[in-house]
């Protein structure tokens, strides 16, 4: 990321922020992923904790196969 800020000639705090922007834009655009979130944030807060093969397994979760 360093290298990367150097050459557009800012900062890497610079990269983040706009990277930042670029995802929440996206969010935006898709409501359905914001309302996945949103979700993981509320059942976050109830304590609750997800399956622990849930990054592995991510599409079995959400669409039921593989």
């Amino acid at each position: 990321m360093r290298k990367e800020a150097q050459k557009k000639r800012t900062t890497t705090s610079e990269i983040i922020r706009r990277i930042l922007g670029e995802k929440m834009e996206r969010m935006v655009e898709h409501p359905q992923k914001k309302s996945l979130f949103d979700a993981a944030k509320r059942i976050n807060a109830k304590g609750m904790k997800g399956p622990r093969d849930l990054a592995s397994n991510l599409d079995a979760y959400l669409y039921g196969g593989k």
